[in-house]
């Protein structure tokens, strides 16, 4: 816009004062652009007296705005994915909440089952019954998402010794 505009070379070297003025140096030409992008085409009319300068203000307007549209579109996106992360992110933690909730309470009905009587504590024997009993192995193998070998060393390292 300086040399084109502010120095005549659009012109042929014939420069209107106005044209001086408002882009007669690369500041001068850069605060003029800036009105022009705010709605001031005072800036413009002498430069849109002919065909070039028309079509080089329609160039910088089409390109202008086209960069202000791909900057929002950007930010916009920016916030779209960020806000479906976090949608993401806090349905997982719920269903990982569901789970383990399920996961509790599969496993208090399983060891009301096992405690026959109701003392609140697992027996050894109450424990070599349940592994005998197929149904219910799998059932605590599934709930706690351990092998027989994990379960038993389980039982073994909380188990209390009723004899002391």
């Amino acid at each position: 816009w300086t040399t084109l505009v502010g120095r005549g070379l659009l012109f042929g070297g014939a420069i209107k004062p106005e044209m001086r003025e408002n882009f007669g140096t690369v500041p001068k030409s850069l605060f003029s652009l800036f009105r022009l992008m705010n709605g001031d085409t005072a800036v413009a009319r002498s430069i849109t007296d002919i065909v070039a300068g028309q079509l080089l203000f329609a160039a910088f307007m089409v390109l202008a705005n086209w960069a202000i549209l791909a900057i929002l579109t950007s930010v916009v996106s920016d916030n779209m994915m960020a806000s479906s992360q976090q949608a993401s992110m806090e349905e997982q933690d719920l269903e990982k909440a569901m789970a383990e909730k399920r996961r509790m309470s599969r496993l208090q009905t399983l060891f009301a089952e096992i405690d026959k009587d109701s003392s609140g504590t697992i027996s050894e024997e109450d424990w070599n019954r349940l592994l005998a009993d197929r149904g219910l192995l799998h059932e605590l193998r599934d709930a706690t998402q351990l092998n027989d070998r994990d379960l038993s060393d389980l039982f073994n390292c909380i188990a209390i010794d009723a004899s002391l």
